[in-house]
């Protein structure tokens, strides 16, 4: 079988599209899957950390004149690599930076759906050329973007079978305003014109079903996120001089926010520990501010992340606000063998937590400030006591179902219904 993949985020950017697609690409391979990918030619600062496989063919097209240029500017900036700490909460981005989002920012109004639709022409012709060229089994469009979906969709015009992997739906709670009633018309057009779409839960399917009719449940496939293989291997962990928690990933203000964990760390001022977060998360620094047993690492790549979830005591995750989404972090954490404390943030169904305790990887609390100081003191006397590890007893066997193997054995079966093979 082979596959055209149209993705725009795949390595060498670091995003969560890009990890789940570079880990799928390679265990399809693995499964005798040709693959060939159609990404833009960029190479950012902080970039994917490990090469992509030989047996994966790479089609690079220019992201356009915005990106394209702006990404000079950008490898001569490092943004997110300091460590912050007081004083140094008062720095904010250096003023090229500034610069370069504001300017992004007014042309995400101006271009739909944002500023990487500018790749489309390059992209288009790239895949028309390779159509031409070659037979492809199934074409797939990964989202976000949703530009990767306009592209794809000239496959389906040629007749071949077409698969959005959809992620999160194009109509979500943090869309702009002006263009929701827009995003939802789309999203109706392209769930309709596919030939099967891959969501990351049931309740993105649940959400699907509600808006477009009971009947695209028939072409939708749940394909979560995954965590690397290797990752299964046990690994001994010698205690820390500290009580360490650990947090990687992006805070975000309305559906992510860590307010509340702030304010409950200021409260525990007896307990000597260590919280290091990773991730893009300068704006929220201020939260923080007073406290020397924080550390905010800014943008690290991915296999440091990794390394730093295992080196953990506690790995300290916060759950999305809108029920449909699932962070990623949520099955790498379960890679990582640590024990996890999840915060709800949504007052509905929240997957993460279902998953993490369905593991018995961990446990989670409401996202309320009283609960959240209590849990971590607990957790930190079971630290002291040398009972944390006995304290939570992991079901491998569930686990084990969350592996990005696993994930791309889903995938291979869903391509092989499609392509009627």
């Amino acid at each position: 079988m082979k596959i055209l993949l149209i993705a725009y985020e795949f390595p060498p950017i670091l995003a969560a599209q890009a990890l789940r697609w570079f880990y799928l690409s390679h265990e399809l391979s693995k499964l005798g899957v040709e693959v060939e990918v159609v990404c833009p030619d960029i190479s950012p600062v902080n970039t994917f950390p490990m090469e992509v496989d030989d047996r994966i063919r790479l089609h690079r097209a220019w992201p356009g004149p915005f990106i394209g240029l702006s990404q000079v500017v950008a490898k001569k900036i490092d943004d997110g690599t300091e460590v912050f700490t007081d004083p140094a909460l008062r720095h904010g981005p250096s003023a090229a930076i500034r610069c370069y989002r504001w300017i992004r920012s007014v042309l995400d109004t101006l271009v739909y759906p944002d500023t990487r639709s500018e790749w489309y022409p390059f992209a288009l012709s790239k895949v028309r050329s390779l159509i031409k060229d070659n037979h492809f089994d199934v074409v797939i469009s990964s989202h976000e973007p949703a530009v990767d979906i306009f592209i794809g969709k000239y496959a389906k015009q040629l007749g071949i079978p077409w698969i959005i992997d959809m992620g999160d739906p194009l109509l979500t709670p943090y869309s702009p305003r002006w263009r929701r009633g827009l995003d939802l018309r789309v999203e109706q057009k392209v769930i309709r014109e596919a030939d099967h779409i891959w969501v990351t839960a049931t309740s993105v399917l649940d959400l699907l079903r509600l808006r477009h009719g009971n009947d695209v449940g028939e072409k939708i496939s749940i394909i979560p996120q995954g965590f690397p293989e290797y990752e299964l291997k046990r690994c001994v962990k010698k205690k820390s001089s500290k009580f360490h928690m650990v947090f990687t990933g992006n805070f975000y203000k309305d559906f992510r926010n860590p307010e509340k964990l702030a304010s409950a760390l200021k409260r525990i001022v007896d307990v000597d520990f260590l919280f290091t977060i990773v991730g893009d998360n300068y704006s929220f620094a201020p939260l923080f501010q007073g406290m020397d047993n924080v550390r905010i690492l800014g943008k690290k790549d991915h296999f440091f992340c990794l390394n730093m979830q295992r080196e953990a005591d506690i790995l300290i995750n916060i759950g999305n606000v809108q029920s449909f989404q699932v962070p990623g972090k949520v099955f790498e954490y379960l890679g990582a063998e640590r024990p996890i404390l999840h915060i709800r943030m949504s007052d509905n169904q929240d997957i993460g937590a279902d998953i993490i305790e369905e593991s018995c990887a961990g446990f989670s609390i409401n996202n309320d400030v009283d609960l959240i100081e209590q849990a971590i003191r607990d957790l930190y006397q079971k630290w002291k006591d040398n009972s944390l590890d006995s304290f939570i007893i992991r079901n491998e066997e569930i686990i084990k179902k969350h592996s990005w193997k696993s994930r791309a054995e889903l995938c291979l079966l869903s391509l092989q219904k499609v392509a009627g093979k």
